[in-house]
């Protein structure tokens, strides 16, 4: 259903006369998954950047698959401020929430489009919600009002991921694996493992951020380490070890940390929740986390992380991270990019959010039998009769639906519709899908409980293997900055 804002914002686009359509989708943020779902390419695609600049705000329109040369729009602009608007700023401006920015704001003083988005014939982007977005006529975007045509960008999809062969990702080490972990993060860092030089670790110090307990956090870390090899991360193609066991990395954030502000820091939505989630428990650990991720990858000069996408706030402080690295201190940092997996956003059983190890009954374990999963899967809330609007417990069941039982989603769908949809068998036909497809795993984790030896090896040589990277960037760091 399109939001009667969208249907204002569409007004207003006729009127400036700039040729559209409405493209509806499910709620998402990220723009690959916008993109992803719409079946188009980065190329497609366009954002709206805002800055604060030294009198107002400006905003850049640029396709998806470039970054703006912010040097050069700076000599364009001729202002000694430019910096990205703060999520509070963008909001108050524009009255919208983060990452829902549109082509057309009237607030800022100057819009610039960035010459490589007249390329494409219609570019994709944001309409002021997150289901839907707007396919614009590229020809008549010079028709926004205050709006002048420059060239800023240069291309940076390809560039960004191939500057790096190098794949860094890490879980916090708060409990067993659950299936969310395992489709969001282990199955794409599987896939990568064929093809790039991995790193994959359990972020134990990432941990201690929040709330924890010292014995509970020595089992799970090496549990998840378990997780890892059972899912089929090999430690020949692979560096799987602990973050703990390589310094480096709270080294390299602590001179990462002298080129953010405290600000910037506090300024993360995923900071606020945490404060929220935890209030007596917000120490300096906490408010550097983004920092200690920044290094976690940088210290690998990674260019690929898979991570879902509540992390894109903390992937943006580590490209932030490396932009100040390499421009004040001359580093050769990649920006990393995220690498998205089909399941990445695994929605909590309980019909509301994310898959989380933090609510119970949200989640299913990799190491539940098959009449738990069973059990916890009947438990989805679901409507009494098929048909009508889709409850968000039902929206969830489809959504196990589409990732384990593809060729069945159509038929499934269609007798909803009709009304003659049985949920108890949908749901016992998802649970014995995810049965089937954990059961090698679990097969697998047998085996390795039985060799404690082994993985304490993997461990061990992980680290070893990790540090004579990890060494080397942080004493070219230390030299770049007169420490060295």
């Amino acid at each position: 259903m399109i939001s009667p804002n969208v249907k204002q914002y569409s007004v207003q686009l006729e009127k400036i006369g700039i040729k559209h359509s409405i493209v509806e989708h499910p709620h998402l943020v990220a723009v690959e998954d916008v993109l992803k779902y719409c079946k188009l390419t980065y190329e497609d695609g366009a954002s709206t950047l805002v800055f604060k600049v030294d009198d107002g705000y400006i905003s850049v329109i640029r396709r998806d698959d470039c970054k703006v040369d912010l040097k050069k729009l700076q000599q364009i602009i001729g202002s000694q401020l430019l910096r990205m608007a703060t999520n509070e700023e963008f909001t108050q401006l524009t009255k919208l929430e983060p990452g829902a920015a549109r082509i057309v704001i009237p607030e800022v003083k100057q819009t610039y489009i960035d010459e490589r988005v007249l390329e494409r014939k219609f570019v994709q982007a944001g309409s002021g919600s997150f289901t839907c977005s707007i396919q614009y006529q590229t020809n008549d975007l010079v028709k926004i009002p205050n709006s002048k045509v420059v060239s800023i960008s240069e291309l940076a999809i390809k560039e960004r991921v191939n500057k790096s062969n190098r794949v860094f990702s890490g879980i916090r080490a708060t409990g067993r694996l659950h299936l969310g972990n395992y489709l969001g993060a282990v199955k794409g860092m599987f896939e990568l493992q064929e093809k790039y030089e991995t790193v994959y670790m359990v972020v134990d110090t990432h941990t201690i951020t929040t709330p924890f307990t010292p014995d509970l956090l020595r089992k799970n870390k090496r549990e998840i380490i378990v997780d890892y090899l059972a899912s089929g991360l090999d430690p020949e193609k692979s560096i799987i070890t602990c973050q703990s066991m390589v310094p480096e990395h709270t080294e390299l954030a602590f001179y990462f940390s002298s080129v953010m502000s405290i600000a910037r820091m506090q300024h993360l939505p995923t900071f606020k929740d945490k404060i929220k989630q935890h209030p007596n428990h917000t120490t300096m650990a906490l408010l550097n986390y983004p920092i200690l991720m920044a290094a976690d990858i940088l210290i690998y000069k990674a260019g690929l992380v898979p991570v879902g996408i509540d992390q894109e706030p903390h992937l943006e402080i580590a490209r932030e991270v490396a932009r100040k690295m390499n421009e004040q201190y001359g580093m050769d940092f990649p920006e990393p990019v995220r690498f998205a997996t089909k399941g990445e956003y695994i929605p909590s059983l309980k019909g509301e959010g994310k898959m989380s190890k933090s609510v119970e009954g949200s989640y299913i374990n990799l190491t539940d039998s098959s009449d738990e999963i069973k059990k916890k899967i009947r438990s989805i809330p679901s409507a009494t009769v098929a048909g009508g609007e889709m409850s968000e417990g039902v929206k969830t069941l489809f959504t196990f639906a589409r990732l384990f039982l593809p060729d069945a989603l159509q038929q499934y769908e269609e007798q909803f519709q009709s009304g003659t949809l049985k949920f108890v068998e949908i749901k016992d036909a998802v649970a014995e899908a995810i049965s089937k497809d954990l059961k090698p795993l679990q097969e697998k984790r047998k085996e390795l409980e039985a060799k404690p030896d082994y993985v304490d090896t993997v461990i061990k040589e992980g680290a070893e293997k990790a540090r004579l990277i990890a060494r080397n960037t942080v004493n070219e760091v230390k030299s770049k900055m007169g420490l060295g």
